[in-house]
């Protein structure tokens, strides 16, 4: 198999498709398939490990502790306003790091649907967070999955404690904001000049929309038509919305490859058992998706512990292989639901490291393409 070999494979399901692949520090796969390889795909949650890094980047800094309370930085998400306090209910010891390994027991905050349709709404969206309660008694067991509230809490706790210390990621209008920080303390560090936290109006013909035909079904024509729109493109969701190409998504994983933070964002916080919110086997860092939980993992059946990335939706995907020097990136349009969609991430996850792992001679043994 060649790096023409994985484009194909990557794309069989019909789907406009952009792969990636940096071995060794070399560039040995970049091609896209009905659509231009500089388009801007939407991550999903393939977003979230970007703002896990900013995270950990603010505690190395010493603005923020990750056992340190959220309510410590955001008083308002401790109070739960919606709803009475409770000791069951009060989020008032959810911490940070709570909410980087998916425990802190509000999936949620509110109907899902709900909080979809509004994401791109930050202010509603905050205040929804805010006004949320945990759920111990269905969620307190262990991790479940935050798909949106994960990025609203990080994103604002970062905003308010280095409001605190001035002077950075302040935008035009004196706010201090989270992709203001997110470019100057992980993309401007890590050289990634195409990510896009809000697509700017400059960039917008270059988005890559989503397959909302029946090819694309059931989930397509519903989440084209939500995320097909000006609004949401442009709109600053920290757990799912950056933009960016799958050769950009790839050289991020390869900047977390060298990063000191690594160790921190992948150290396990749970066994690989099932999520309480996906009921999925899934191995959780502390920010970041872990292999090694074989069948059905999107980082690849064979990837091993030291595996990690995240998956965005089973429609884009990032992940690094340190042991075999591999970071990869995946984005596509095709956002159907269907399991086939999950089943093809983990094979064309598998080749690509069975090609790296055999490529004897070196990474020049792997063809590029683009």
């Amino acid at each position: 198999m060649h790096a023409s070999d994985l484009l194909e494979l990557a794309a069989s399901r019909g789907a406009s498709v952009q792969l990636a692949v940096i071995h060794r520090g070399r560039t040995v796969v970049d091609g896209a398939v009905r659509c231009q390889p500089d388009a801007l795909g939407w991550l999903f949650s393939a977003s979230k490990p970007f703002t896990s890094l900013l995270v950990h980047r603010l505690a190395g800094e010493g603005l923020l502790d990750l056992d340190a309370p959220v309510a410590a930085y955001w008083p308002d998400y401790g109070s739960g306003r919606r709803w009475p306090r409770s000791e069951r209910t009060s989020k008032a010891g959810t911490t940070l790091r709570d909410v980087l390994t998916h425990r802190s027991a509000v999936p949620s905050a509110g109907p899902y649907p709900a909080a979809v349709m509004a994401m791109h709404r930050t202010e509603a969206s905050l205040q929804r967070v805010a006004g949320g309660r945990r759920r111990d008694r269905r969620y307190g067991a262990g991790p479940a999955y935050q798909p949106l509230d994960f990025g609203f809490i990080l994103a604002e706790v970062a905003r308010r404690a280095v409001g605190r210390d001035g002077g950075r990621g302040v935008g035009g209008d004196g706010d201090v904001g989270w992709a203001g920080l997110l470019r100057e303390l992980v993309l401007e560090p890590a050289g990634l000049h195409d990510v896009h936290p809000g697509v700017p109006d400059s960039e917008l013909p270059r988005c890559l929309p989503f397959d909302g035909s029946l090819r694309a079904a059931p989930g397509g024509p519903v989440i084209a038509a939500l995320l097909n729109r000006r609004v949401v493109r442009q709109a600053q969701i920290p757990a799912a919305g950056i933009s960016t190409t799958a050769l950009e998504l790839a050289r991020f994983y390869r900047y977390l490859l060298h990063v000191p933070e690594r160790e921190a964002l992948c150290t396990p916080s749970s066994d690989g058992g099932p999520d309480g919110w996906t009921r999925l086997p899934t191995r959780w860092g502390t920010g970041v998706q872990l292999g090694g939980t074989g069948a059905g993992c999107p980082l690849g059946e064979t990837s091993t512990e030291r595996t990690f990335g995240h998956n965005g939706s089973d429609v884009c995907l990032g992940w690094a292989d340190p042991d075999l020097d591999l970071a990869v990136g995946l984005v596509t349009d095709r956002a159907s639901g269907h399991p086939a969609d999950r089943r093809l991430l983990v094979e064309v996850s598998d080749a690509i490291r069975s090609l790296a792992a055999n490529s004897s001679g070196g990474a020049s043994e792997i063809l590029t393409t683009s």
